[in-house]
């Protein structure tokens, strides 16, 4: 193991609610409600450490009762938390899960929106940690300044992973141009990829995701039924990585359970491919059931490898 998953991903309490479909507006749909639990970044640093990873976490909680709930499940997922407390509570995010397994969530912010650079300068790194940016935490002009400012003057020898969120076009555009000139390893779905293509060319004729990172510094787009897509720096080809069988029951939190395989594949000594591959057999254990939750263990994950998808039901 080369070093820590130190994730600045901020974490909400999570209420999912299935339907049928999305109403239309003005209209009502039934619900069928689950159990709150943790979700944001909780769900990659659950995943890291379930894979015998170090994970950290430095975004902040607070002194009410939804923190103290997720602090606990922190602890008992093996995370370490590097944080103060903060006044106040985290946010609450309301998921609207659709019977194809498509997710569409609302946020409201708590602590988690105000990172500190204070407490960030804080962090001691080392030679071989990682450390994970979300653009979700980028969408607020404060908390875009403190992340994009720390993680841009980021010692060589860390790795920074940048994740493109569906909320990518609310995010400053010098946000992302500052991120991506350090970023080590850039990933997006789709959407968020031509989104963020979009946004740069916009502000720069002519100038793409590619242009803006280091030549040295590898892309991931992932793509859903398809797998994923890698290139590791600007000289090679792009691979296409397929993605396992399995039945979509839910989406929720694929995405941040494909980062943290892939960053914990990282961490253990993988080269990029290697560590995508495994994070597309981890996202096929993940979408197979509901919610994000319990994350894929190693046994799991290698099953899924041997067998080519998931042959079992949760």
């Amino acid at each position: 193991m080369t070093g820590r998953f130190i994730s600045t991903h901020s974490v909400v309490l999570t209420i999912p609610l299935h339907i049928d479909h999305l109403p239309e507006r003005g209209a009502s749909e039934h619900a069928d409600t689950a159990t709150s639990q943790p979700g944001g970044g909780f769900t990659a640093l659950a995943a890291v450490a379930a894979l015998g990873v170090p994970a950290a976490m430095v975004s902040p909680l607070g002194t009410g009762p939804n923190s103290f709930a997720v602090r606990r499940q922190l602890v008992e997922a093996g995370v370490e938390i590097l944080t103060e407390e903060l006044v106040g509570d985290i946010g609450v995010a309301m998921t609207l899960v659709e019977a194809d397994g498509s997710t569409t969530s609302v946020v409201t912010s708590g602590v988690e929106s105000e990172p500190s650079r204070r407490v960030l300068d804080r962090v001691e790194l080392r030679p071989g940690d990682l450390v994970h940016v979300a653009g979700a935490d980028l969408t607020r002009e404060t908390s875009a300044e403190v992340l994009s400012s720390w993680a841009a003057g980021l010692p060589g020898e860390v790795t920074l992973v940048l994740s493109v969120s569906p909320a990518v076009d609310q995010v400053p555009v010098w946000a992302w141009k500052k991120l991506l000139r350090r970023a080590d390893v850039v990933t997006m779905n789709i959407r968020e990829a031509s989104t963020l293509g979009r946004i740069l060319a916009s502000s720069e004729p002519g100038t793409g995701v590619r242009h803006v990172l280091r030549p040295e510094a590898a892309l991931v787009r992932r793509l859903g039924v398809m797998g994923c897509e890698v290139q590791a720096d600007a000289a090679q080809a792009r691979v296409q990585i397929p993605a396992f069988d399995s039945v979509v029951v839910d989406t929720a939190g694929v995405g941040d359970t494909h980062i943290a395989v892939m960053c914990a594949g990282i961490l253990a000594g993988m080269d990029l491919v290697g560590a995508c591959r495994m994070a597309n057999a981890a996202s096929a254990l993940t979408i197979s059931h509901e919610s994000a939750l319990p994350v894929p263990t190693r046994d799991q994950i290698d099953q899924v490898l041997a067998e080519g998808g998931v042959t079992y039901s949760y």
